[in-house]
């Protein structure tokens, strides 16, 4: 009976994830007059299932690692712990990662039902987390100085026409590691105690809808005033965060792009000499990670030893 409730919650999930993530997908060639609206969300969606359908399962390896039992109860209380923080740190507008948070709760899970995750997976996967952020946002800074002299010396009128095509790419490759990682976790996490036909036709459907229905947030273009910067600033957030989480989903870690994106954002504006960066609010959102992670932790292991122990 409780098995029945994993379809919603993973059609909950995929389209709350979908929606949430398309303006850093699409949000660049959207407001940035690139493309309209409809073709913005189209070129997300299609990079969302194309990433699902063509690498989806190379998080099977990392799911075992952190989940070593599955049964229709232990993923239930996954999905519901990741739900609940995902939502309520939505309302109270703490950033958070929902690949971070599905990924504690499932290590909290196997804690409190005595079969450990393992352990050096475990250290891996968080290692990969804190130096991949490390790395993109130095990454991006060098990028920024070097492409920016660059421009200087070409014609500026084609070099914005190339940025504006390498845009669209990116941000089709964008969604594509987001369907593949994050979307591709929360798949392998249900398909073997669920109709793996099923499960697939819900999130494709979760996909679509999500992207379109649940996308009408303001789609800002982030960036400088002047236009071949700004367009310049998102092609190498964009593809900085495209990287790393490709090369995540290849050694089936768990990575959030919401993570990744946001310290590119930090590397893209510490390229800029005429501008003050703040570093509370990064400071504060690596907080809010921590904090959400632990929640997450908490939360999974608790349910569990509730559950299990009665």
């Amino acid at each position: 009976m409780i098995g029945a409730l994993i379809y919603p919650l993973l059609f909950l999930l995929v389209a709350l994830i979908c929606g949430n993530n398309l303006s850093a997908c699409s949000g660049a060639i959207i407001s940035g007059g690139v493309v309209d609206r409809k073709t913005g969300i189209t070129i997300a969606v299609a990079g969302y299932i194309a990433g699902f359908l063509l690498e989806g399962n190379l998080l099977r390896t990392g799911l075992i690692a952190l989940m070593p039992v599955q049964s229709e109860v232990l993923v239930v209380i996954a999905l519901v712990v990741a739900l609940i923080v995902f939502i309520a740190a939505h309302l109270v507008r703490i950033p958070q990662s929902f690949s971070i948070t599905f990924a504690m709760a499932i290590i909290g899970i196997s804690l409190a039902y005595g079969d450990v995750s393992d352990l050096h997976f475990v250290s891996y996967m968080i290692g990969f987390w804190v130096v991949s952020t490390v790395v993109v946002i130095f990454g991006v800074l060098a990028s920024m100085r070097i492409l920016r002299d660059s421009l200087i010396k070409a014609n500026i009128w084609r070099s914005i026409r190339n940025i504006k095509l390498l845009l669209v790419v990116a941000s089709f490759l964008t969604a594509f590691v987001l369907g593949a990682n994050t979307i591709g976790f929360l798949f392998v996490a249900v398909e073997g105690i669920t109709n793996s036909l099923y499960s697939e036709i819900i999130v494709l459907i979760a996909m679509v809808l999500g992207g379109f229905l649940l996308s009408s947030g303001e789609l800002r273009t982030i960036g400088s005033d002047i236009i071949p910067v700004r367009y310049l600033n998102a092609l190498v957030t964009q593809s900085a965060s495209v990287i790393i989480v490709e090369m995540a989903t290849v050694f089936s870690i768990p990575v959030s792009n919401t993570q990744v994106f946001t310290a590119s954002l930090y590397g893209a504006g510490l390229g800029y000499k005429t501008r003050l960066i703040r570093k509370r609010p990064m400071f504060d959102i690596i907080i809010a990670w921590v904090l959400t992670a632990l929640v997450s932790l908490i939360l999974g292991f608790a349910a569990t030893a509730f559950i299990y122990h009665l």
